[in-house]
């Protein structure tokens, strides 16, 4: 049962994760991050660092959610999500759960894109795992607080 959730919430999160990341690739294609700020000498820089706030907004909900809810497995769960969230960017002309669509999503990104497409890949990969890493670093390092008086015990 522990394994069905899992995968259920991993399904879910993904789900979210991948509408999220769309809204914010489409939010950044529209110039609507930074607005009051243009950037005329390199667009790509631009485009690239708007993908990167949003995707990076985007991943901290799934993250933290993952974390808290799946901590003891919380690298498997993120690696679902982070697939089937590609999945389902590979499949968005297709059938949602085609298992072509991560072939696509590589191809589209990798193989065939350009600069900003692999920036794209890259942020969808790995802003989840860094936003991972960040909560086990401040979990990690937090102690309990401890009463005065327990001192001496």
């Amino acid at each position: 049962m522990s394994y069905l959730r899992l995968v259920l919430l991993s399904m879910c999160l993904a789900t979210c994760y991948y509408s999220l990341t769309i809204t914010a690739i489409g939010i950044a294609a529209a110039d609507k991050i930074f607005w009051w700020f243009e950037w005329k000498d390199n667009f790509h820089f631009y485009h690239i660092a708007q993908n990167f706030i949003g995707i990076g907004l985007a991943a901290l909900i799934p993250a933290y959610l993952v974390h808290s809810y799946e901590s003891d497995k919380r690298w498997v769960s993120i690696g679902i999500v982070i697939f089937i969230s590609m999945l389902l960017q590979g499949n968005i002309n297709y059938a949602p759960w085609d298992p072509l669509g991560i072939v696509r999503f590589f191809k589209g990104t990798l193989y065939y894109g350009d600069i900003g497409s692999v920036g794209i890949f890259l942020e969808i990969l790995f802003m989840p795992i860094l936003w991972l890493l960040v909560f086990g670093k401040r979990t990690k390092y937090q102690t309990s607080p401890v009463h005065p008086a327990q001192k001496d015990i």
